[in-house]
């Protein structure tokens, strides 16, 4: 017999259809509870709001890429552990369409709205672990000297700008491959 999805992933997994289906806002926890077969009580038992709901998904969505990276270990040289960061966000978003839509969603929405002041937090922890690690590299003589904001779109935009415009069915090893070596040329130093 299969393996059934225990309470609260069914409820994650609603609510993320929800969420993509009808926009945050205007996706209920009524909408949630209709999608999952879950009690309104069974919920609230996992989740204290709507927001807390799209946080568990958020963080749900980063560890699934974190996965796909799970090559990198501390101290590693910068140009592995961009390669694989790259490659895993390729690899992952390709795989998981519905969870990298939202997430980029979730960027954008998390500024603007308050009852997703954990999101937006969870994203600030993010880039500053990020911006560190690359602070790191930097000091170590691995990567250019540049301001975190571009060379985290130097790595990465070209890798979120290639999932916008995708078709899941793409060769994810060879895509992976190509904007891994583009975001590693991006930022080495010359001459590496």
């Amino acid at each position: 017999m299969p393996h059934e999805p225990d309470r609260r992933t069914q409820i994650l997994d609603a609510a993320l259809a929800c969420f993509l289906d009808r926009g945050y806002a205007a996706t209920s926890i009524a909408d949630i509870r209709a999608g999952s077969g879950a009690s309104t009580g069974s919920i609230y038992h996992f989740f204290s709001n709507k927001g807390a709901l799209a946080s568990a998904l958020v963080e749900r969505a980063v560890a699934g890429w974190g996965a796909a990276t799970a090559a990198i270990q501390p101290g590693m040289p910068a140009e592995a552990a961009i390669r694989a960061s790259v490659s895993g966000l390729v690899i992952w978003g390709l795989e998981r369409p519905a969870e990298r839509r939202f997430l980029n969603e979730m960027r954008s929405l998390a500024r603007l709205d308050p009852t997703l002041a954990d999101v937006d937090q969870y994203f600030a922890r993010g880039a500053l672990a990020a911006s560190a690690l690359y602070a790191e590299y930097r000091e170590r003589g691995e990567v250019r000297d540049l301001p975190w904001p571009v060379a985290h779109a130097l790595m990465l935009g070209p890798a979120y700008d290639f999932l916008r415009h995708a078709d899941p069915a793409e060769a994810p090893a060879q895509a992976a491959a190509l904007l891994a070596d583009a975001a590693w040329d991006a930022v080495r130093l010359q001459g590496t």
